[in-house]
């Protein structure tokens, strides 16, 4: 019996309708920074050594943004590759650019007309491409226009690669950059586009910062330049100063064959005021939104900062920040986006950094972060309770409490005559630390980590309170402009040590301190859920 051939299938291309599909894609969620630094990523893989951007708005609201470098340049059939949606892959893996639609999904997602122009060679004539989503529209065809370019146009690559290869990229009717103003070309549009300016000159000195450092030896230099001012590296670890808390090169198996190795390193930074040079304190930037994982890729940053879905982030980890670095053979362990700006690690991974890395950086974080907190609470805290003093103090003497009588502050003893007698009772004795301090004394800590004490400041019954505490750092202090707040946790406080003092006696003094301890210990536990206080913009 014969075999039988299978039956043909009939098949017919379907092409996708231009207009649609390039209008589709100017929605694919790129921010202006994101998008510039996809097209820079260009310029590195091209071996440029300066990348030279100018913006500018004129009188009538109509932006220009010009991108050029003096990498190897395209040919005419290069460049029409390039342009394509979905160009070749690129013969070197370790390359930035990744999935062929970086240049013009990142490019219309602001302009309406993209035009690249470049030449290869010195000896040979810039070649220009141009897509007008206007013009694919009008004539429903993916039709890339191949004008000559104008004198004009080659003003600014040739000032950047002079005689040499080079590409520069022209955005022309930008309509989504700035939203649209009264006076499109007025201050009020300037000054945005000014703010447009200096957000991406800060995402480009944190992305590409190991190729913007000469010192480093990780990446090759290169030169990034935004309207004449020149970009320097931000190293988020501030490795001057800060400390290296743990380091690991982990090498893993990729699908079951493939190896790779990967790098992490945990740092934890001073806190500002710890910082030896100030301005490198404040070039830290030091906050709860720059904690966390920090991933690069073949050198450049692609993600971060954040704890990858592990954690959120809280005050008392914003000096905690990781180093994570890998090169292309790693890739398939991730799920990289178009914009190369989000990543998801493999559960593998995931799992290793959360359970294994990452508690003690952070822990050793958080310490740092709290010794911190307590002084710079406690300095701040000095003149929190003035007004609670004033006010006990001119109601204290007619209330009829115990009386306190010869006191001696070298054995921490008093007399104290309540309604069991007089008794000799142990007890704190204190000066004030500024005038009017009689009855409420903020201190850096009390032993056994209690809220409060009862003490004697010049004969008068007083309380210091532990500003260590959390309970004063999560209910005290954030309360602390609020002076009627602050007046009533202090009354109350002063009001449960006075009655102590009205109704101790010896056998009982021994129960006073171990209520004290018990509360101290389950108002620690009761504000765990509570959020970190703000301190000095922290």
């Amino acid at each position: 019996m014969e075999d039988k051939m299978p039956k043909a299938i009939p098949a017919e291309e379907v092409l996708p309708d231009p207009s649609r599909v390039i209008e589709g894609l100017r929605d694919t969620g790129y921010q202006f920074h994101t998008a510039i630094a996809d097209i820079i990523d260009n310029s590195i893989s091209a071996n440029a050594s300066i990348v030279d951007i100018k913006m500018d708005i004129d009188y009538e609201g109509n932006i220009s943004v010009s991108i050029a470098d003096d990498g190897c340049g395209m040919s005419r059939g290069d460049l029409i590759d390039a342009m394509r949606y979905g160009s070749r892959k690129r013969t070197d893996p370790a390359s930035l650019g990744k999935f062929g639609l970086g240049l013009k999904t990142a490019s219309t997602a602001f302009c309406r007309k993209l035009s690249v122009i470049s030449r290869s060679s010195g000896s040979k004539p810039f070649c220009k491409a141009t897509w007008d989503i206007d013009y694919v529209a009008r004539v429903g065809k993916w039709h890339l226009l191949l004008p000559e370019p104008e004198e004009a146009e080659l003003v600014h690559v040739k000032s950047v690669c002079g005689k040499g290869s080079g590409t520069v990229v022209l955005w022309e009717s930008i309509d989504r950059l700035l939203k649209n103003y009264a006076e499109p070309g007025g201050a009020f549009a300037r000054k945005a586009l000014d703010k447009q300016i200096q957000t991406l000159s800060e995402h480009l000195s944190m992305v590409y910062q190991r190729f913007l450092d000469k010192k480093s030896s990780k990446a090759k230099y290169i030169e990034i330049i935004i309207n004449g001012d020149k970009i320097k590296p931000w190293d988020p670890f501030c490795k001057s100063e800060s400390k290296l808390i743990a380091e690991k090169d982990q090498v893993v198996e990729i699908n079951g064959s493939t190896k790779a190795k990967f790098t992490v390193k945990a740092y934890v930074l001073p806190r500002k005021e710890e910082f030896d040079d100030p301005e490198a304190a404040k070039a830290a930037n030091i906050s709860n939104t720059m904690q966390g994982i920090y991933i690069y890729r073949e050198n450049r940053l692609i993600h971060g900062p954040d704890w990858m879905g592990m954690y959120q982030k809280e005050p008392h980890y914003s000096l905690s920040r990781i180093e994570f670095s890998f090169d292309h053979k790693l890739d398939d362990a991730f799920h990289i986006d178009i914009k190369k700006s989000q990543i998801i690690l493999n559960e593998d991974l995931y799992n290793w950094l959360y359970s294994e890395f990452l508690p003690v950086p952070r822990r050793a974080a958080e310490q740092a972060y709290r010794r911190g907190l307590k002084k710079k609470v406690n300095d701040i805290s000095k003149g929190t309770h003035d007004s609670s003093n004033t006010s006990i103090h001119d109601k204290a003497a007619d209330l009829g409490t115990a009386k306190i009588t010869n006191v001696d502050p070298d054995k921490n003893e008093a007399d104290i005559t309540n309604k069991h007698g007089k008794i000799r009772i142990k007890i704190s004795v204190g000066k004030p630390t500024k005038p009017g301090e009689f009855h409420v004394q903020p201190v850096a800590s009390i032993d056994d980590g209690l809220l409060w004490e009862p003490c004697v400041i010049e004969k008068n019954q007083a309380f210091r309170v532990n500003t260590g505490h959390p309970y004063y750092h999560k209910v005290y202090f954030p309360n602390r402009i609020n002076g009627i707040t602050i007046q009533g946790l202090d009354s109350f406080i002063w009001a449960l040590c006075a009655a102590e003092m009205g109704a101790v006696s010896s056998p009982t003094q021994k129960h006073f301190e171990e209520l004290r301890y018990e509360v101290s210990r389950l108002l620690r536990l009761l504000v765990e859920d509570l959020p970190e206080p703000e301190v000095g913009g922290e």
